[in-house]
């Protein structure tokens, strides 16, 4: 059945050689009926050319040459005129202008019998005649076309087989009127189009290629019911990422499969196979559209300038290095203890950036390692995404949190200030708000650090605090898009836990430009937007894959991981923001730190954490960053999480000082 589907696509892919020649030939035909038609018009004659017979004959013979070469060099021959649009109309007529041009030209050059006021008159009635009857045959074509529609409309032989689905197509315009002709003469692509949505009221209860215009998006619901609609094809290409959110919002309460179009410049390009439908990318659907990169910051950021990257190989490093190299670094130190990362990326970079960039093995752990990099590289900004970030990880291991995400932070910051570094940036995260959970807990202290050093180090330093990235290793998207692959079910811990999402590009534009804005240990926060259902990302991400949520795929709640909340938060409830001069960064008041009192605890915190005494560690997290497991539902998650490790007797318990 699958080579029989082939081969059937095959028949109605871009115009065969056989149908060209057809065309072309019956064009010639034409060409010379038009030469003959405007002879006799001019010469009140139908006999054949006597006299200067053998030049007429040779000019007529010319004339038509030049005319089908014309159609050929406009590329009229490989447009499908069963889709013609205006751009396929423009070049039919400038291939008959240019004809004109080139018939007269001919003559004049020619010489011979050449009469201006004869043979202009002639030219031009000749390739008016030709346009028309040229332009006849594809008009004739486009009438069977829509015949043959009709009949699969009413019934009999040709109606539309039962797996083909009644689409409600929304746009009107050039790419909606492009798809439903496509779809109408094309059974196979497997679309029934039965409706048209659009909110312009000139094309509302109008007909395009037979189908009704039914409406704007107001209507969409009731015209979804009328006719049983079982996909929805949004064909406007101009649509904002905040309008396309928006449009998807309303279209997804039918819980039937959405598809939007590819780009689409002109009718050829949708060629004669079936048309390539595409899913809604996750990114698309953030809510808002992306920040623009101000300039007068990320230059003096990053350009020129030796840059250097902790944790290069991961997801937010790599990126950091993707977007130094991109905005003009001299040159970029990546540093990081994977080496399988640190593979990939060196086979990303080789070709492209050759000498403009040196791998460093190593961990922030080891201070000789770190002070030896930055002797020899000598970076003026240091970006700092060295960290554990998995959150079940590090509640099974809290003594290494502390010791990489927490002292080797400290390491960094102090390394840097004896090398003279100019800026530190260290990427943090919304877990350090109020943290649930160790990992949280060792990024605040991280922000702690940076807050402590600022005010007494010559060095600008700042931490850059935002929620989750679409795409990070080990985040819930890729992890739902295998399950959706697989065929469910999708796994989430609640029904109502809810997160901040961002692109890891966006994130990572400005996180570089808080390093113009860091100054004396400052936490900024970037503008995440409106935080997201966990369930709802789940359901659209089945819905953008063309399937209906707990229909196709099932959705199985799990129950809370040990440290994780409901929701997470920017800010304490105590922490007042400030604008920035970039409208995505916002800076935060904190309250200020006792350095003396402060490393006093980092002393007591680094012995219990390097002698491997995980409740001892636990404590002093807990008397150092007094907000964590506070909040009422980190604590009601606290007691869910000891009860099942009561009953199982696996793991260990976290206690509430």
């Amino acid at each position: 059945m699958g080579q029989k589907k082939d081969k059937r696509k095959d028949r109605h892919s871009s115009p065969k050689l056989k149908s060209v020649i057809i065309v072309a030939a019956l064009d010639v035909l034409f060409a010379f009926g038009a030469y003959w038609a405007a002879r006799a018009i001019m010469f009140y004659r139908l006999d054949p050319p006597s006299g200067y017979a053998s030049f007429e004959w040779i000019a007529m013979l010319v004339m038509v040459m030049i005319t089908v070469a014309m159609l050929v060099f406009f590329d009229c021959y490989n447009s499908v005129w069963k889709y013609a649009g205006r751009v396929e109309f423009f070049k039919f007529a400038f291939a008959y202008f240019a004809s004109f041009g080139i018939i007269i030209i001919f003559k004049v050059i020619m010489g011979v019998a050449f009469d201006f006021e004869l043979w202009v008159p002639l030219a031009l009635m000749y390739l008016l005649f030709s346009a028309i009857f040229s332009g006849v045959t594809r008009f004739i074509n486009g009438i069977v076309n829509y015949v043959t529609y009709v009949r699969r409309l009413v019934g009999g032989k040709d109606k539309p087989d039962s797996n083909m689905k009644r689409t409600v197509v929304i746009g009107a315009g050039y790419v909606g009127s492009l798809v439903v002709n496509r779809f109408i003469n094309n059974p196979q692509d497997g679309y029934f189009p039965v409706a048209f949505i659009d909110d312009d009221p000139d094309k509302q209860g109008k007909k395009i290629y037979g189908i009704k215009v039914e409406g704007g998006m107001d209507n969409l619901g009731e015209v979804v019911a009328r006719y049983r609609a079982q996909t929805i094809v949004i064909a406007i290409m101009t649509l904002s990422k905040t309008e396309l959110r928006s449009m998807f919002s309303k279209c997804k309460k039918f819980d039937i499969p959405i598809k939007v179009m590819p780009e689409i410049t002109n009718a050829s390009d949708m060629g004669g196979g079936a048309i390539s439908l595409r899913d809604l990318k996750i990114e698309e659907l953030l809510g808002r559209d992306e920040f623009k990169v101000r300039d007068e910051l990320m230059n003096p950021a990053v350009k020129d300038k030796v840059v250097m990257v902790t944790g290069g190989a991961g997801s937010i490093g790599s990126e950091l290095c993707r977007q130094a190299l991109k905005y003009g670094c001299r040159h970029l130190v990546v540093f990081d203890m994977h080496e399988n990362g640190m593979f990939f990326l060196n086979e990303e970079f080789k070709n492209k950036y050759a000498d403009r960039y040196s791998l460093v093995i190593g961990t922030v752990r080891e201070r000789d390692k770190l002070r030896e990099t930055l002797a020899v590289y000598k970076p003026q900004i240091v970006f700092h995404a060295a960290a554990y970030k998995h959150v079940p990880m590090m509640e099974i291991a809290p003594t290494e949190a502390i010791k990489n995400n927490v002292f080797g932070t400290l390491n960094t910051i102090e390394e840097c200030e004896a090398a003279g570094v100019e800026r530190f940036v260290l990427v943090s995260t919304d877990k350090a708000v109020n943290p649930a959970n160790v990992m949280g807990a060792s990024k605040r202290l991280a922000e702690m650090v940076v807050q402590s050093r600022g005010k007494v180090f010559n060095m600008q330093m700042a931490a850059v605090r935002f929620g989750n990235v679409l795409g990070s290793n080990g985040s819930v998207i890729p992890i739902f898009l295998k399950q959706i692959k697989e065929g469910g079910p999708i796994t989430l811990t609640d029904r109502y836990i809810k997160r901040y999402f961002m692109t890891i590009p966006e994130a990572v534009r400005l996180v570089m430009q808080t390093g113009a804005l860091a100054s004396s240990g400052e936490v900024f926060v970037l503008d995440m937007g409106e935080p997201i259902y966990i369930y709802d990302l789940a359901c659209d991400l089945i819905r953008i894959n063309g399937l209906i949520p707990e229909q196709d795929i099932a959705i199985e709640v799990t129950g809370l991981r040990p440290g994780e909340k409901l929701f997470e938060e920017l800010r304490y409830d105590k922490e007042t923001v400030d604008r920035t001069q970039h409208e995505g960064i916002f800076v935060t008041r904190l309250e200020k730190i006792d350095l003396n009192i402060f490393n006093g605890q980092l002393d007591e915190l680094k012995a219990a954490a390097f002698a491997e005494d995980e409740r001892g560690t636990e404590r002093k997290i807990f008397e150092i960053v007094p907000s964590a497991f506070r909040d009422k539902a980190a604590a009601e998650m606290l007691a869910t999480h000891n009860a099942e490790i009561a009953a199982h007797g696996c793991g260990r318990s976290v206690s509430v000082k």
